[in-house]
């Protein structure tokens, strides 16, 4: 092993297992997890490229079987084998990143054995998010989407309006120049957290559908709460609404069921304590889905965003289990997550919204879906986006970029000058879009529809 020392192992335990930290601090996964394997024939070399901040990291390694390596980051090469790992299976070694970074690995030696690789980095952040304002659904049918919504007994509704077009807004969703979209923000009582509905038109509109199942990388579903689960399950039968299964029992003791829109877009129902009527029982948003590849690398990104409070919810199953998400009956399901919350305020919100907003990030293991998420403009069909609200935009995007997070478009909308709302796009480690939502701080030149 050539230029760098072994971290402790009381310092490697802290590393590779990334505590619980306070609000704005966290572990981010730079690079990785990457797994690699020695092919036939010569060596060659795997390389990428990754951001991160001027400071310490970490390079943590898992090896299976035997291995043998080199990897280079930054120009600093460190060889590998299988004595450094001593009587374990994960090393963990420092180093220093900077801004942009590149990391090769040539796997050398015979065949055999595979080598995972992962850079990790304590991180700080300003970046405070203070609610969820709304997740997203795209519909082919506005007017249907509308009318499916009322069936739920989601009546509040705000900003039902089109054709609208505006470059501003176009670009910040990746849109090289403008859109045509109609739109709708639903929710119980018209205020926030919303449903934000968006119909793309003409060319703005790419028909791919919703996703298919439910362990596809990405949001793939929002969850609701309602008082009567049996008693809305037939009630909604009887208005035409498609469910994957009946009514089923998780291991967790969860009573819940899976249904779809006219598009086929999942959203959840959880059975909780309170008082049954004749109609939709509905009482509250209760989380929005986020299937990630790595628990890890996601729990810690969310963490950086003040998400703070969390809750386990590691389960496994089949029969009724299985096919109430959407497999055969014989198939086992298994997947660990956790639910994880912001902390609240007791400050007021200028538009409300959920100053407790819970976000369940869910790792499948059976069976996996890798597929990537949807990639931008988000003109498809389907759940996709997430809006939080902070206090300035322009501090948020900055921060943002300081810490090397890719943005999808320039700040859309703050038409009217500080203190206007705008919008701003992130990709999350998984490449789900995160949009920051509040009041500017500066003049926007990308205001102009």
């Amino acid at each position: 092993m050539k230029n760098l020392v072994r971290i402790p192992a009381l310092l490697l335990v802290t590393l590779v297992l990334a505590p619980l930290a306070a609000a704005g601090e966290a572990y981010l996964t730079r690079f990785g997890p990457t797994s690699y394997e020695r092919g036939a024939g010569d060596p060659m070399p795997a390389s990428a490229s990754f951001n991160a901040v001027d400071g310490p990291a970490s390079l943590v390694l898992q090896k299976t079987g035997m291995v043998s390596a080199e990897i280079m980051v930054n120009g600093r090469t460190i060889d590998v084998g299988a004595a450094d790992f001593g009587d374990g299976d994960r090393l963990a070694l420092p180093l220093r990143l900077k801004g942009q970074n590149s990391i090769s690995v040539t796997m050398l030696g015979e065949p055999g054995g595979t080598l995972g690789v992962r850079v990790n980095q304590f991180t700080e952040s300003s970046i405070d998010v203070r609610a969820l304002m709304y997740f997203g659904i795209n519909t082919s049918d506005i007017d249907a989407q509308r009318a499916f919504y009322s069936t739920l007994g989601l009546n509040g509704e705000i900003f039902p309006a089109g054709p609208e077009e505006c470059r501003s807004f176009a670009r910040s969703l990746g849109f090289p120049d403008n859109y045509r979209i109609f739109v709708a923000l639903t929710s119980f009582n018209g205020a926030p957290p919303w449903i934000d509905t968006v119909e793309f038109r003409d060319r703005s509109l790419r028909d791919d559908p919703p996703y298919a199942d439910l362990n596809h990388i990405g949001m793939a579903y929002a969850t609701y709460a309602t008082t009567d689960l049996d008693g809305d399950y037939f009630y909604l039968k009887e208005q035409g609404v498609e469910f994957v299964s009946l009514p089923t029992t998780a291991p967790n003791g969860e009573r819940f069921v899976f249904l779809k829109d006219q598009d086929g877009t999942f959203l959840k129902l959880v059975e909780e304590d309170g008082e049954k009527t004749a109609g939709p029982d509905l009482t509250r948003l209760v989380n929005t889905n986020m299937n990630v590849a790595d628990l890890q690398r996601s729990r810690q990104f969310y963490r950086l965003l003040g998400f703070t409070e969390a809750e386990t919810d590691n389960q496994q199953g089949s029969g009724l289990f299985a096919v109430a998400h959407g497999f055969n009956v014989q198939d086992s399901i298994a997947f660990r997550g956790v639910d994880v919350s912001l902390p609240g305020t007791d400050m007021p919100l200028p538009a409300g919204g959920d100053p407790e907003a819970t976000l369940q990030l869910r790792e499948w293991r059976t069976p996996f879906n890798g597929a990537p998420p949807y990639w931008p403009p988000v003109n498809h069909f389907g759940i996709d986006r997430i809006a939080f609200y902070v206090d300035d935009l322009n501090a948020t995007v900055d921060e943002m970029n300081r810490l090397g997070f890719e943005q999808v478009g320039p700040i859309g909308g703050g038409f009217g000058g500080p203190g206007d709302i705008g919008i701003a796009f992130f990709y999350d480690p998984d490449g789900i879009k995160v949009e920051f939502w509040g009041p500017i701080s500066e003049p926007n030149p990308n205001a102009e529809c």
